[in-house]
């Protein structure tokens, strides 16, 4: 995602593509699955990202992947 990355010191930040926020609602459809106990439907959620590229696919494997380890570790602290 282009969230945080600077053109230059002078200018302001990038505006966020259709793939990022194509990215940010898939993400937010599995987490909201995942906290009503819903089946995530991974599979369909990937296939949707593929429609954005490759790259998008990878981007929310790698979130998802990320939050599962946050939620994972929640749980061991508990």
């Amino acid at each position: 995602m282009n969230a945080g990355r600077h053109r230059g010191p002078d200018r302001s930040p990038e505006l966020l593509t259709e793939q990022d926020l194509a990215i940010a609602a898939l993400v937010g459809r599995y987490i909201e699955r995942r906290e009503h106990h819903e089946t995530p439907r991974v599979h369909d959620l990937l296939v949707t990202a593929g429609e954005f590229g490759e790259n998008a696919v990878d981007v929310v494997r790698a979130v998802l992947a990320c939050y599962e380890a946050m939620r994972a570790s929640e749980d061991l602290a508990r």
